[in-house]
């Protein structure tokens, strides 16, 4: 990456997604607005979404199956199962998953493995939880979707707004969302506050751009002038014949708050700096923005964060908890390859679905890649006290990450091929990690002779190959951990801490 020094322009290109975040608190911020019920800083909690695009799935990462479970050999040759040293089980460890293995699929030779399950195993099973589910959708934007509404099983409020709603009344970004396709898709719930509602960031290097209209701009009047300004504008759009014939349009009074309600506690909470990701050696000091005091902090566990937008995304997540932004974030890891330093592939072609061509191959890069900034979000969690306050504990305390994924993949595998594809299926599981769960510990189980999972009872925690766990019983599971109530809700208090 070339270290030149980048004025304002520069570094807003790329923002579109971002300059419509017209919402954020204050430094180091209990910014707010008090509304009724408002969650005091010591109660709240964090949600952190990590979506895994094209089906991430569980029987390939910490609910795998060995041969030696399955009584024929005749049958196992036509699973998808592991050769008994394939797999690992860490010491301590409930949770098991496929060590690294060299492969002569059609990737061979082209991609470069940096991080793998079993390393992620080893650190992270104390706070592992392994939830077994039966997908209602194979349609990738649908399933994406259902991966993060439960189904609509909350009166369509997806987990994100659910939680800006429970936690993040008086934040003023709660619900930020980099995510893509199925991943972004709003909840269908028509009655929740604007407040609640995604912000969708594409952009997360240049946010810090948008959270103030004059900084950075050389020659700027002083402030109280373009206050000043505003306001004569304001009164000049009220007084217009538009502005008369769309005096009560909602989408008016909509874009009305953001530009005078919004947009001055925006640029009082002055979020720039604390946000500004580039380093120092990339800006031009005439502009007056500093890189943020985390930053040295969050390149130590992600250290390609300038070149890697799922890391860019995974610190700018942290950042936006830290400073007290938002209580809910999500990132997607997406369909576009990734490169190591070198010419070789860190990533899969179209993400987890390139199962369909090269099912182990695809499986083993893309959940060593996710897993790999899991890994640095839950460190720097670990590490970080929320607010920058010793009183309030740390990050991790009151945190909760999602591995989310569209579905399955299918579970056979052809006798004799060298590598092969497998098609999108319902069943599959899911990964949670977070203190307020009950961690190493897989719930449901699977089923040696077919390689399905199979459900699990949620006030015992009991396996049951007769019950099915759906999306709504995910989200059940995390809005209990997470303190959500809802009429609908499953009971599934045996997952929790």
């Amino acid at each position: 990456m070339s270290k030149h020094c980048m004025g304002r322009r520069e570094a807003l290109l790329g923002m579109s997604g971002a300059l419509g975040a017209m919402a954020v608190g204050s430094t180091m911020v209990r910014a707010a607005t008090e509304r009724e019920g408002s969650t005091a800083d010591r109660d709240r909690k964090l949600l952190f979404v990590l979506c895994g695009y094209g089906g991430a799935s569980i029987v390939d990462s910490f609910l795998p199956l060995s041969r030696g479970e399955v009584d024929d050999d005749a049958l196992a040759d036509t699973l998808n199962v592991y050769e008994d040293d394939e797999l690992v089980l860490p010491e301590g460890s409930n949770i098991r998953s496929p060590r690294y293995l060299e492969s002569a699929g059609l990737l061979a030779g082209i991609y470069q493995a940096k991080y793998y399950a079993s390393d992620f195993l080893a650190k992270h099973h104390p706070s592992m939880t392994v939830l077994t589910q039966e997908c209602t959708s194979v349609n990738h934007q649908v399933a994406q979707a259902r991966s993060l509404n439960g189904n609509g099983i909350n009166a369509g409020r997806t987990l994100m707004e659910a939680m800006a709603i429970r936690h993040g009344e008086d934040l003023i970004l709660p619900n930020c969302n980099m995510g893509v396709d199925g991943f972004i898709q709003p909840g269908w719930d028509a009655s929740i506050p604007a407040f609640a509602r995604a912000e969708i960031v594409s952009a997360p290097m240049g946010f810090a751009a948008a959270m103030d209209g004059m900084k950075g701009v050389l020659g700027l009047p002083d402030r109280k002038l373009v206050q000043h300004a505003r306001g004569v504008r304001d009164r000049l759009d009220d007084a217009s014949p538009f502005g008369r014939t769309f005096e009560d349009s909602p989408l008016r009074r909509s874009f009305l708050v953001d530009r005078r309600e919004r947009l001055p506690r925006l640029e009082d909470a002055q979020l720039v700096d604390p946000l500004t990701m580039l380093p120092a050696e990339m800006l031009d000091p005439r502009y007056g923005i500093t890189s943020s005091p985390l930053l040295p902090t969050l390149l130590a566990r992600l250290p390609d964060m300038h070149t890697n937008p799922w890391q860019a995304q995974a610190a700018l997540s942290v950042l936006l908890g830290y400073y007290g932004l938002s209580c809910a974030t999500t990132i997607s890891l997406q369909q576009e390859p990734v490169f190591t330093g070198g010419e070789k592939l860190a990533t899969a072609p179209v993400a987890f679905d390139f199962s369909h061509v090269d099912h182990r191959v695809a499986q083993q890069l893309m959940w060593g890649a996710l897993l790999e900034v899991a890994d640095a979000l839950i460190e720097l969690l670990r590490s970080l006290d929320y607010l920058g306050d010793p009183s309030l504990g740390k990050m991790w305390d009151r945190s909760l990450v999602y591995i989310a994924t569209d579905f399955g993949r299918e579970k056979a595998r052809p006798v004799g091929a060298p590598y092969w594809g497998t098609a999108h299926a319902l069943n599959n599981g899911t990964l949670l990690m977070s203190p307020l769960l009950q961690g190493n510990r897989v719930f449901g189980g699977i089923d040696p002779a077919t390689c399905t999972t199979y459900g699990f009872d949620g006030t015992t925690g009991e396996a049951d190959p007769t019950l099915r766990c759906d999306e709504g019983h995910i989200y059940s599971a995390i809005a209990q951990a997470l303190d959500i109530d809802f009429g609908a809700r499953h009971d599934m208090s045996a997952i929790l801490a």
